[in-house]
């Protein structure tokens, strides 16, 4: 869906761009991986997977914030974040990334599928990686 559908079903909506938000949602998402690996290291693999996507979530809220919109549904963010930065190829393919942990925490919540050990190694791993790659796009203080 495109950004004027997203804002015109209020999906999306504009804000002015606030600092504090931006490096806020950083701090947030370093929170939620901190928590991953913790989960992770109890053997609370199916926690530590839904913790690593939310660190991902709130990476790429980030870049959101940048731009001046919020978002009121996490596919919304991943379709407005594809057109806001369509030129950034690295990101695009962090999108796709993003989007393939936001169905898999979907299966997790709400059905009957859990996550292995392994998976959500990856997905912590991935949760770095995003938030580094974002703080590095932005050139935020990440601390």
């Amino acid at each position: 869906m495109k950004l004027d559908e997203l804002i015109k079903k209020q999906l999306i909506s504009r804000q002015s761009r606030d600092p504090a938000k931006i490096k806020g949602s950083i701090l947030i998402a370093k929170h939620f991986l901190k928590r991953a690996k913790s989960n992770q290291e109890m053997g609370f693999s199916d926690v530590s997977m839904l913790l690593a996507y939310m660190a991902m979530f709130h990476s790429a809220r980030v870049l959101l914030f940048e731009k001046g919109y919020k978002e009121r549904s996490h596919l919304a963010m991943i379709e407005a974040l594809r057109e806001l930065y369509k030129d950034n190829k690295e990101l695009q393919d962090w999108l796709n990334v993003l989007d393939s942990y936001r169905l898999t925490r979907h299966s997790i919540q709400y059905s009957t599928e859990l996550s292995g050990e392994l998976d959500a190694a990856q997905a912590i791993k991935d949760a770095e990686s995003l938030i580094s790659f974002v703080v590095s796009l932005i050139k935020i203080d990440g601390k």
